[in-house]
Order: C-alpha cells, then structure tokens, then sequence
C-alpha cells in the first residue's frame, strides 16, 4: 500500500501569513516544527483564524494552530485556549481548526471524552489518521508493524515491527511515534483500535464508533 502517513482532516485553506505585532509568526512556525507539527499547516491555520478577526490575540491562536498542524505536546494547552476563544472569537477558532463555526461547541464537547473526533470523521467510516510507513520512503519504520495494543494513557498504542517496540500517541490531529527499549504493557482500551494490514507499512488509527 503506497499512502502516506498522515492525517485525512484536511488543513485550512492556505493564506499569506500575515504581521502581527508582537508575535514572530515565523518562530511559532519553526517551533510547531520543533514539536513534531507541520509549519505550513501552522501557517494556514495561524492565516486563517486571523483573516476571521484579527483582534483576536495572537499567543492562543498560535497555540491553537500549533496543535491543529499536528504538535501533539500543545494539545491540553490548545484546547483551553479553544475554549477561551469559543466565548470571545469562535470565528477565529473555528478557522483556526479548519472547522465550521457551528461545529466548534461540538468539538469541544466531543473533545473531553474522545481525543480522536472531529466532524468529518462519520464519512471517514472512523479512520483518523495512518502512521509508520517505510523508512526508504521517508518513513519512521524499517520493519512492517506485525502487532498492537493499547497502552493506559489516552489515546496511547504500543505498536511491534519486527522486533522493536514503539510507543504510539494520537489524536485527531496529530500522532507522535517513539522507540521503546521494553515492550509496553498492554491495557483496556476504548473505542480506538490500531488497524494492521499484511502487505502495508502504516498502521491506521481507527475508531469503531464513527458517529
């Protein structure tokens, strides 16, 4: 199977990133980098929540656009400056997030008790987003993943190529991979699943509950 990692949420419309004083838009980009995130999505994002108001305040859209470009260390941070801005500038979030503002509050509802839901996800038959993929492609794995479990944190996988062990953490969003010195002990997990395939080097995040 030749897809990519990545995620199927497609980002904001892309914008000419704008000057904000006060805040250097460019080192917010290279650090959402730093942080495992895409710069150009942070770019779009950080663009388009600005384009809908542009008195917003700029550090809790950054924020909120670093976590939408996929730097997952910034989610529990993002989501309080989404919710911050759903009382004063839900225009700015909602385009931010690349969502429609009238699919914020549900997002944010959603959001507490399901780290992997955004609005498309129902027409996406519960798949979130695929990760891994072929090291000789600009991949993180040199080995197929053969096995999966879920870990105790939220939204956390101990994913098995060949026979390295690795350490999954997604969300809608975003995903970070880690090599493990030690298999991972295995939990209950909840409605997400880690789905393998024999002839892929992706391992997809799919939840069984698409609503």
């Amino acid at each position: 199977m030749i897809r990519r990692p990545g995620h199927l949420a497609a980002a904001p419309p892309s914008a000419p990133m704008p000057h904000v004083e006060g805040l250097d838009v460019d080192l917010a980009a290279r650090n959402t980098a730093a942080a495992g995130g895409d710069p150009a999505r942070f770019a779009a994002s950080f663009a388009a929540g600005f384009a809908a108001a542009s008195d917003v305040d700029a550090v809790d859209l950054a924020g909120v656009a670093a976590w939408r470009a996929g730097a997952l260390a910034f989610r529990d941070d993002a989501l309080q400056r989404v919710a911050r801005l759903s009382q004063t500038h839900p225009d700015a979030a909602a385009a931010a997030l690349g969502l429609d503002s009238a699919d914020l509050d549900a997002f944010l509802e959603a959001q507490r008790d399901d780290r992997f839901w955004w609005p498309g996800r129902a027409a996406s038959r519960g798949y979130v987003c695929a990760v891994g993929g072929f090291a000789g492609l600009g991949g993180a794995w040199i080995a197929p993943p053969v096995e999966a479990a879920p870990l105790g944190d939220p939204g956390a996988f101990g994913v098995r190529t060949g026979e390295q062990w690795w350490r999954l953490d997604a969300d809608a969003w975003g995903s970070r991979l880690r090599a493990l010195d030690v298999a991972p002990e295995a939990a209950a997990g909840g409605a997400a699943s880690i789905v393998l395939f024999p002839d892929s080097y992706l391992a997809w995040v799919h939840v069984r509950d698409a609503a």
